[in-house]
C-alpha cells in the first residue's frame, strides 16, 4: 500500500494545492478514501480528491495485487493513515530521486554515444 500511495503522491500536481501543508492534505484524503468498500473505489476516490484523470500503470498493477487483501488493507489504512501516508511520502521522494538519477545516467550515455 505504501508503494501505491507513493505513486499517487508523485502524480499529484502540488502547485495547484493552496493553503495547508501538502502532507496534511495527503494524510487527510488518504484516510477519507480508505472508507470506501473496495480498493478500486478507494483509488478512484483518492484520484478524484486530487483531480487526477489517470494514474501510473505501475499503480494499477499494485492495486490488482492488493485486491485479495483489500478489506484488511483499507481497515489498516483507516486506523494508521498518518504513519502509512508518511511512509508513502518518504517512498515517493525516493522514487523521484531514483528517476532523477536514471535520467542523468541516460543523458550521460546519450552524450558519450555522439
Amino acid at each position: 500500500m505504501v508503494e501505491l500511495l507513493a505513486y499517487f503522491y508523485n502524480t499529484i500536481d502540488w502547485s495547484k494545492m493552496r493553503g495547508r501543508n501538502p502532507h496534511d492534505i495527503f494524510n487527510h484524503r488518504v484516510r477519507a478514501a480508505s472508507r470506501r468498500s473496495t480498493i478500486y473505489e478507494a483509488s478512484s476516490k483518492l484520484a478524484n480528491y486530487f483531480g487526477l484523470q489517470s494514474i501510473p500503470e505501475q499503480a494499477v498493477r499494485i492495486i490488482n495485487e492488493l485486491r485479495p487483501y483489500e478489506t484488511e488493507i483499507l481497515n489498516k489504512l483507516y486506523q494508521e493513515h498518518l504513519a502509512i501516508s508518511m511512509m508513502a511520502i518518504i517512498r515517493a521522494k525516493e522514487i523521484r530521486e531514483l528517476n532523477r538519477k536514471r535520467r542523468e545516467e541516460n543523458r550521460k550515455e546519450e552524450g558519450s554515444n555522439e
